[in-house]
């Protein structure tokens, strides 16, 4: 089965890291494969906020950043 491979990085984390998800992919996908919430992190691919169904290409850069509420 073709794959596709990006690399991750966490807000607030110094290491980022290179993961391998199948070549059809989705942000959805690589949320649930990290243990992510999609209601409470916004992702950016390659710099621009992306939705959870949008699809994913090897060699792209993924961002997750915790949305912190509070009062």
């Amino acid at each position: 089965m073709p794959r596709i491979v990006v690399r991750v990085k966490v807000f607030g984390q110094r290491r980022d890291r290179r993961l391998f998800l199948p070549a059809r992919a989705r942000v959805l996908d690589l949320l649930e494969r990290l243990g992510y919430n999609p209601q409470v992190v916004v992702v950016r691919r390659n710099g621009k906020v992306v939705v959870e169904e949008e699809g994913l290409a090897s060699g792209d850069v993924i961002e997750i950043i915790p949305v912190v509420t509070g009062g």
